[in-house]
């Protein structure tokens, strides 16, 4: 009896969160944020404009992912520091995940070679008060 209660209110629940899940996508179409692809897709098609951006293939990244590789095992760590940076100015990220690693689109990070330099400060220039000119009389 009592595993019967359990299967109904499971029941119960999938039913409800069903209900949610229709009201949300409801709600998603009037504001227009509902999208009919899947997680899957929209990571590929932004994977496939990182691509053309960067002007690479896939091959070319997972060559570079091998040299990173490579390097970490060697402890090359500037070498592979280097890969992660050149790829990350072409919108390419890095993600170590196990025992792997994977890319995804990123913003391209822009790489500053030089140190930023301070600019001197400058005094602040109060400026002379001037007087309103007397407005003409009326006549």
């Amino acid at each position: 009896m009592q595993k019967k209660q359990q299967r109904q209110q499971q029941l119960a629940t999938v039913d409800s969160l069903i209900s949610l899940k229709e009201e949300v996508v409801k709600v998603l179409d009037v504001l227009g944020l509902h999208s009919s692809f899947t997680y899957i897709e929209v990571l590929q098609q932004l994977k496939d404009k990182a691509l053309k951006r960067a002007l690479l293939t896939e091959d070319d990244i997972l060559h570079s992912i091998e040299e990173r590789t490579l390097a970490r095992k060697n402890k090359e760590f500037s070498k592979s520091d280097e890969i992660r940076s050149s790829l990350a100015t072409k919108g390419i990220a890095l993600m170590d995940v196990g025992n792997g690693t994977i890319w995804r689109p990123c913003v391209p990070v822009v790489q500053q070679e030089q140190q930023a330099v301070p600019l001197p400060q400058e005094k602040p220039s109060i400026p002379a008060q001037q007087e309103n000119p007397p407005l003409p009389a009326e006549k």
